[in-house]
């Protein structure tokens, strides 16, 4: 879980899978996917309520 930070719902175009990332670590870059390489792209983001 991410305390005070911002969090990103990605999706890959090429096989569907889903993940949610850090939005701080991964603005601007292209993360690939974990199972088939292709780029994910951010489907939406939210900040996590701080404790």
């Amino acid at each position: 879980m991410y305390a005070s930070r911002e969090t990103a719902w990605c999706s890959c175009s090429g096989c569907g899978v889903e993940a949610e990332l850090p939005a701080e670590e991964t603005a601007g870059v292209e993360v690939p996917c974990p199972d088939c390489a292709g780029p994910m792209s951010e489907l939406w983001s939210w900040e996590s309520a701080a404790a």
